[in-house]
């Protein structure tokens, strides 16, 4: 795998990373600081839960060349490397074809993943 320079970002608490909806042209990875992943659901904002340190958000999107499946919103100061699709590019250089179907396949479960949190997560609740 090639070594890509990757630009730093940093985001301020409170500041929405990216929306669902959105096109995604960029992945990040955390390099410092947490983030709130969530999506609307029946009018409802439902969270899916959180990344911090060493994991990627914006993934799906950039792979896929999908709208963003949820909103990521910095939960402290949050400092990321930018993984745009070019980068990326240069990282899979060389990659077998299986490992990149492989790749396809989890993103493809993980996002309906997400779509059935989401779906049970705004539904009423039975005990009411």
């Amino acid at each position: 795998m090639s070594d890509a320079k990757l630009e730093a970002r940093e985001f301020e608490a409170g500041t929405v990373i990216f929306s669902e909806g959105e096109d995604g042209v960029e992945a990040y990875l955390i390099v410092d600081g947490y983030v709130a992943v969530s999506r609307e659901e029946a009018g409802q904002t439902v969270a899916l839960g959180t990344r911090a340190e060493g994991e990627i958000i914006g993934e799906m999107a950039l792979l896929e060349d999908a709208p963003r499946s949820a909103t990521v919103t910095a939960q402290s100061a949050v400092k990321v490397n930018v993984i745009t699709q070019e980068s990326l590019g240069s990282m899979l250089t060389g990659v077998p074809e299986t490992v990149a179907t492989i790749l396809t396949q989890l993103l493809e479960s993980l996002r309906n993943a997400n779509d059935l949190i989401g779906m049970y997560a705004s539904r009423p609740s039975q005990d009411s």
